[in-house]
């Protein structure tokens, strides 16, 4: 206990935090100096993000908005100082400069901060440079997730990373599992240099950025992304879907023509109909690696080579594995992802039969029976457009009975609910539960 005690004594005194950003913001200051003041700030930061101390009061201002992480944000000295400092040859003080940062970044709903320009630019390419430079696996882990931690509507910060091989370096650390140029690290900072690859990965896979998207397409990076949901920890998982849910959601926005897709899908479907029933039959029209390479859902629209798909990446089948995840956010991203095969009207049908098809439905409940509130609600929405558009088996349909009917007594979800236990037929048109 007394080691949250000294803690506590510590954030209580605003003063001796001021100083300890003084002696980082003061130009003339010794690296040593940089460097304890550094790591005493990141380890009063990480601390308040254990929960054996957030159960002090006096640790839970850390949670408010006026907190140690503001403090240090909001000055705007110690941050051009702090990113000068990742530019010197002191390994260590490098290494707590790029804690301290990581630290007051995460999960801020202003992501990292950056100094003013012209800093801000030499900012941005000194962390991408640690990343695709440095020959330590943890300094390049932490320059990884604050890149992840970037502000996400900012051009200029687009631009140097287009420009720079930042996206190359994340793609070698993706597709890299096992060692990194000969050498093997600890399974714990290899994971955590994985997991924050892609969360630098997300800055360039946000639907509002075709320009890096493109260039995530060259790299064909898509392939390991599907990998990791078998293989990666929960939160590499999650990141790749999520990753995977950009993608597919920007490929389904830029279909402009999805009836004329729609009608090609149809007379595909029906030419492999009869194809199937007389095989004995030369077709001159068509090549056996022509149809198997038909996309069930979207026809030969995504066919195009910078045109990403769920299905044709055979992603389906992982991300409804991973729904049976109970870590935080995992079942969620993969619902996400999934909800983007439903977004155009006309191939829902198939979208929701190619989900049935790889299990879905099985993942589905899963989530209802165990998954977070914000998962069960995508879940339900999900459930909902398949037994609109696909039959399922008698079995999993009494089985869905059973658990919605449960979910009746959750308040925040039983209106929900009971929609789709009207459209099963199960409740009446006229419900007290409407």
């Amino acid at each position: 206990m007394v080691y949250p005690r000294i803690v506590q004594q510590l954030l209580s005194d605003s003063v001796m935090i001021r100083l300890l950003l003084g002696l980082i913001s003061f130009v003339g200051s010794d690296s040593h100096l940089v460097q304890e003041s550094g790591e005493i700030l990141a380890l009063l930061v990480g601390s308040c993000q254990h929960l054996e101390f957030q159960m002090h009061q006096g640790l839970q201002e850390l949670q408010s908005e006026h907190n140690l992480r503001n403090l240090i944000r909001s000055d705007r000295d110690a941050i051009v100082q702090l990113f000068a400092a990742l530019d010197g040859d002191q390994c260590e003080v490098k290494k707590w400069v790029l804690k301290l940062l990581s630290y007051i970044s995460d999960n801020h709903p202003d992501g990292a901060p950056l100094p003013p320009s012209p800093w801000k630019e030499t900012a941005i390419k000194t962390l991408v440079a640690i990343l695709t430079c440095s020959l330590d696996i943890e300094e390049r882990s932490i320059a990884a997730a604050i890149i992840g931690q970037l502000p996400k509507d900012d051009i200029i910060i687009d631009e140097i990373l287009k420009k720079s091989e930042a996206l190359k370096a994340i793609r070698e650390v993706i597709c890299t599992e096992e060692e990194y140029k000969g050498f093997r690290p600890s399974a714990n900072v290899h994971s955590s240099l994985l997991e924050n690859a892609l969360a630098a990965l997300l800055h360039f896979t946000e639907p509002t950025k075709p320009d890096l998207q493109r260039q995530v397409g060259k790299l064909e990076v898509y392939p390991s992304l599907v990998r990791i949901l078998s293989s990666g920890s929960s939160l590499a998982k999650k990141r790749a879907a999520i990753a995977l849910a950009h993608l597919s959601q920007s490929s389904s926005s830029s279909n402009p023509e999805a009836a004329l897709m729609e009608k090609e899908l149809k007379n595909s479907m029906a030419v492999l109909h009869v194809m199937n029933l007389l095989p004995n039959l030369s077709w001159c029209c068509s090549t056996s690696a022509e149809n198997e390479s038909l996309c069930a859902v979207h026809g030969d629209a995504c066919s195009p080579r910078d045109t990403f798909c769920l299905v044709k990446a055979d992603a389906v089948k992982p991300l409804v594995r991973i729904l049976s995840e109970t870590d935080a956010g995992v079942a969620e991203a993969a619902l996400t992802a999934l909800e983007t095969l439903l977004t155009d009207h006309n191939s829902q049908s198939h979208a929701t039969a190619a989900i049935v098809d790889n299990q879905g439905v099985v993942g589905i409940l899963q989530v209802l029976e165990k998954g977070s509130l914000s998962a069960k609600s995508k879940a339900l929405d999900l459930f909902q457009k398949i037994i609109e558009h696909t039959q399922i088996s008698e079995p999993l349909f009494q089985k869905s009975e059973r658990i919605l009917i449960q979910l009746l007594h959750e308040d925040a979800l039983k209106k929900k609910v009971a929609l789709v236990l009207r459209q099963m037929s199960i409740i009446p048109e006229q419900s007290s539960y409407f």
